[in-house]
């Protein structure tokens, strides 16, 4: 596994202010990354195969603590997905629960008690992804069949976790399959919505894994699947489903006649795979994915990690 450190700067370009809401923009670090520019870690996937394909599923189980645990083995034995993308502490429905010691003392114990339960049903080669409270942190982790294989720690600031402390490295891992290795990142709590996903981008990940608990219906509409597209990478985001109300009508007649035909939208995460090069062929966007929305308890895709090697369009 390899460390990247790079330089997050406080101002924002016009893109980012379009991506992220002002809730995301209050919880930025200033100054908690050196200079990308000045980095000599090694991140070619050169030296290794990268895969045409890889299984991943979304699992997202409306059970907690120890059944939402014998829930995922359950799926882990009857299923063979490379990866399993849970959503962010997925065994908790109420994460303000953790702001309580003695609460978050108990979650610390779940989550060690999930990496043991998990590691001992993946086979060779299975990876399962989520976050959890460890050492008093809150973090994203992949596990496999040896136990904890991966760990990120949350990078920013979050308010449903303001207890946790917070990293200044971004991780970014080289992950063994039996087809060959890509290299992925993990982000979670609100740190996808920010550009540090283009710096695990141009530090030369394939894939990037989110277990988050979704708070805004733009963090999918808008930041995630922006990253996918501008980035060219790969993303598998699992969030417990949340809806959110549509946009009331400007015009108060209007509204006041409709008042009970107001319907609640409801917001996932997904799977983002890359499409492949079309050569003398434009359709508006050159790197337009292919995207299947998180549905339900179990969300299967193929994804195409190999296409995010190539970043540019070649003549």
């Amino acid at each position: 596994m390899r460390v990247v450190f790079a330089q997050i700067p406080t101002s924002l370009n016009a893109q980012e202010k379009i991506v992220n809401t002002d809730v995301f923009l209050t919880q930025r670090q200033s100054q908690i990354f050196i200079p990308l520019y000045e980095q000599s870690v090694d991140t070619d996937s050169s030296h290794f195969k990268v895969p045409e394909t890889v299984n991943v599923a979304i699992f997202a189980t409306y059970k907690s603590n120890e059944q939402a645990i014998e829930d995922v083995c359950h799926y882990i034995v009857n299923n063979l997905s490379d990866i399993i993308q849970l959503p962010e502490l997925f065994f908790i429905a109420d994460k303000t629960i953790a702001l309580d010691d003695q609460q978050r003392a108990q979650i610390t114990c779940l989550s060690k008690q999930l990496i043991k339960q998990v590691s001992s049903v993946l086979r060779p080669f299975q990876y399962l992804c989520t976050s959890l409270v460890l050492e008093g942190m809150h973090q994203a982790v992949l596990i496999n069949e040896h136990g904890l294989f991966a760990i990120q720690q949350q990078l920013n600031f979050c308010q449903r976790y303001p207890w946790t402390t917070l990293s200044d490295a971004l991780n970014i891992i080289e992950l063994p399959l039996e087809q060959g290795n890509i290299n992925l990142a993990m982000l979670t709590a609100d740190d996808a919505n920010i550009e540090i996903v283009k710096v695990a981008a141009l530090n030369g990940i394939h894939v990037l894994l989110v277990p988050f608990d979704i708070q805004e219906s733009c963090e999918v509409e808008l930041s995630l699947l922006s990253h996918a597209i501008e980035n060219r990478i790969c993303i598998v985001a699992a969030s417990r489903e949340k809806s959110f109300s549509n946009d009331l009508p400007t015009d108060n007649n209007t509204a006041s006649k409709n008042n009970n035909k107001i319907k609640s939208k409801k917001s996932t995460g997904f799977i983002a795979n890359l499409t492949t090069w079309k050569s003398n062929k434009f359709a508006g966007s050159i790197n337009q994915p292919l995207v299947k929305h998180q549905h339900g308890k179990i969300t299967k895709a193929v994804i195409h990690p190999s296409t995010a090697c190539s970043k540019f369009m070649t003549n």
